[in-house]
């Protein structure tokens, strides 16, 4: 007496396509078969079936299984890397919750009215930014764009059109040129950042200048060009 692979499927907890694949594999036992030709599995089969499913759930890879035998030497050592990854797993989950609970925090309903688009292209750019800066120079930026002044050039600058005067776009450069002044005082990681990848500064250029062109109109780009040039000019 014995249980076909249907029922032996069943007692395991998995379905007849894993358990043709584990024989495939040659991680189960063939079982021998009856006067009928039908698969008589018995309990060293259940049993089997029961540690490969208890190893996989554990994250061992189905390539390596077939090696970890309880009595193998390095069946400690096997588990303890799958502990180690289990471990970073739950640090990378934790970081994700966190993420999750500050946005929670913020619900998009308490977002200012005054200028959600400038807030979303800050928004986009900051993603940008999270890719091509390290993480001490991006928390200094993240927490810039958090704690930013409510100046009323930034207002400006949210609202400015792109048919702005060539008047308005300087006033409004010079204006924001002393904002920035303030905040590299502040954290000077903004004015040097820190890049990454190492040896990538062009990669990082080209990427800075994508998201300046796509996220903000032409004039509101220029003013942009004109404060980096006033920033680079000592004050007299």
């Amino acid at each position: 007496m014995g249980w076909s692979t249907k029922e032996v499927a069943t007692l395991a907890g998995t379905t007849l396509r894993a358990v043709r694949h584990y024989h495939e594999m040659g991680l189960l036992a063939e079982p021998p078969r009856s006067s009928n030709n039908y698969k008589n599995y018995g309990v060293t089969h259940l049993t089997q079936l029961l540690r490969i499913r208890r190893l996989v759930a554990l994250g061992a890879p189905l390539a390596e299984i077939r090696d970890m035998a309880p009595e193998a030497e390095d069946y400690a050592d096997t588990l303890r890397a799958l502990d180690a990854e289990a471990s970073e797993t739950i640090q990378r989950l934790e970081q994700v919750r966190r993420e999750i609970a500050e946005q929670l925090a913020t619900p998009a309903a308490e977002v200012p009215a005054e200028s959600p688009a400038l807030l979303r292209a800050d928004e986009d750019f900051l993603m940008v930014l999270s890719r091509l800066l390290e993480d001490d120079s991006y928390e200094a930026w993240r927490e810039m764009a958090d704690h930013a002044p409510a100046d009323g050039a930034l207002q400006e600058f949210a609202h400015l059109s792109e048919d702005a005067s060539d008047a308005v776009r300087e006033r409004i450069s010079r204006r924001l040129a002393e904002v920035v002044r303030n905040l590299h005082q502040e954290a000077p990681l903004l004015r040097a950042p820190d890049f990454r990848p190492s040896g990538k500064a062009g990669l990082a250029r080209k990427s800075l200048h994508v998201a300046l062109a796509e996220l903000y109109n032409p004039a509101q780009t220029d003013v942009l060009a004109r404060t980096g040039r006033l920033l680079e000019t000592p004050r007299g």
